[in-house]
């Protein structure tokens, strides 16, 4: 296991580098002079171009790609990611800030997502073509049609508008998380219920089921001991790839409920060129999903030894 752990570390160091060459490569990518937009968005006025050409100079944007990129690299290794052209507060200071918001939220619809999904997905799967079945399908159906961004704004019009219990924007109190994780994981939720319905009923045919079925097992033990468990690894991998569908849809609902979350400061920096803010988010949130990855991966040996790494068993 600890072999394979290192094994997995080291292979993920090549996908480290790439994504930071991506993150860099964004300030080549958008249109305009990247000193003539740190000048105009600091002073208010366009500069002269000899003022822009000297000022390129000074912060090295007049050096070759590939060094700009190392000597940016050597930054972010140190912990300095430079500073926002817009507030000139330090871009770690500014994630670290919003950082607490994102998490929270993305727990709490993660969890909720999670655990109701595997919940319906199995009920759905034991009760195959009956009614309950047709309800919670006709219910994933719905979750997957509607847009996240509709929804809340749906949900913002019921509870807050006209009802009025539940406040429409803000963050701090339990009462300002309700309806940005009900947005956030009602569409995870329905599609994740299909797939462990899916991956269920895929097990529940295998022969291997009716041989301990046929040897008298309870139902109970069958369904959770042999299918269950063979069907969580499927399970697991589609979650865990589902990282990146989270990451998008804080960007929608955070925008739409003013959570001043991550997801939120990517769309403003983003309207206001905030490059060096922009970098570091895109290089955070890669990170992030590798680091994911790998302990998904790990959690795969935890739960079925004998799966093969490297042609050697874990």
């Amino acid at each position: 296991m600890i072999e394979y752990i290192i094994r997995r570390i080291i292979q993920i160091v090549p996908t480290l580098f790439g994504i930071s060459f991506i993150s860099f490569s964004l300030l080549m990518l958008f249109p305009g002079d990247p000193a003539e937009i740190i000048i105009t968005t600091s002073s208010g006025y366009e500069p002269a171009k000899e003022i822009i050409e000297e000022y390129r100079r000074e912060i090295g944007l007049d050096e070759p790609f590939i060094v700009q990129y190392i000597n940016w690299l050597k930054k972010i290794i140190s912990g300095d990611f430079g500073v926002s052209w817009t507030t000139g507060e330090p871009v770690l200071d500014m994630i670290a800030e919003r950082f607490p918001a994102s998490l929270q939220l993305f727990f709490a619809t993660f969890l909720i997502s999670a655990v109701f999904s595997l919940i319906l997905g199995i009920i759905s799967a034991l009760y195959k073509d009956r009614a309950l079945d047709s309800i919670i399908r006709i219910f994933s159906l719905l979750g997957i049609s509607i847009p996240s961004f509709w929804l809340g704004l749906i949900l913002i019009w019921i509870f807050s508008v006209k009802l009025r219990i539940l406040p429409a924007f803000g963050y701090g109190n339990i009462e300002h998380i309700i309806l940005p994780v009900l947005t956030w994981s009602f569409s995870f939720m329905a599609i994740k219920t299909r797939f462990v319905r899916a991956s269920l009923l895929k097990e529940l045919s295998e022969e291997y089921i009716i041989t301990a079925r046929a040897k008298g097992l309870p139902e109970k033990v069958v369904i959770i001991r042999h299918a269950l468990r063979n069907a969580l690894i499927p399970i697991i991998t589609y979650f865990s790839l589902s990282m990146g569908h989270l990451i998008v849809g804080s960007i929608m609902v955070e925008s739409v409920f003013s959570w001043p979350g991550l997801g939120s400061l990517l769309v403003e920096s983003t309207i206001k060129r905030d490059f060096p803010v922009v970098q570091a988010l895109i290089l955070f949130v890669g990170v992030l999903f590798v680091i994911t990855n790998l302990l998904i991966d790990i959690l795969y040996a935890i739960i079925d030894p004998r799966i093969r790494y490297g042609g050697k068993n874990v």
